[in-house]
């Protein structure tokens, strides 16, 4: 395995952000992995041949990233469930540990807010919802 603290990594992900569409903001998304003083790396490791579905086996992965930000608000504590640029980039996953046939379900970033988080345009959940009678 590659650097052993999320600084670490941080430092090794600077030259991959360049290769990235946007590579100003690449860098820039680096901090999303330094600033918070928890972050838990959630992976997807499905078990080929195994009875439940590979589907529900990575659903699965992203049922824990959910019920880690439910357990953090429990106890008073702001979490951010992202993935980026480097959850996708070989190389860059590489540095994480992750092996052939696991995926990152994404980071869990748990802190404090010392500010409002971005908004971004939201789906219309009521345009996306149907009742049957």
């Amino acid at each position: 395995m590659g650097p052993e603290s999320r600084h670490g990594i941080a430092q090794a992900l600077r030259p991959l952000a360049d290769r990235q569409p946007d590579p100003k903001k690449a860098a820039a998304v680096l901090g999303k992995l330094t600033t918070p003083p928890i972050s838990i790396l959630v992976l997807s490791v499905p078990v080929p041949g195994h009875p439940v579905p590979k589907w529900e086996q990575e659903l699965s992965a992203g049922a824990v990233c959910m019920n880690l930000e439910h357990a953090a608000a429990a106890f008073g504590f702001s979490t951010s469930w992202i993935t980026d640029w480097y959850s996708y980039d070989t190389e860059a996953v590489a540095l994480f540990g992750v092996h052939e046939g696991e995926q990152i379900a994404g980071f869990i970033h748990i802190g404090t807010v010392t500010e409002a988080p971005l908004e971004r345009v939201r789906p219309d959940v009521a345009a996306l919802t149907t009742y049957l009678p």
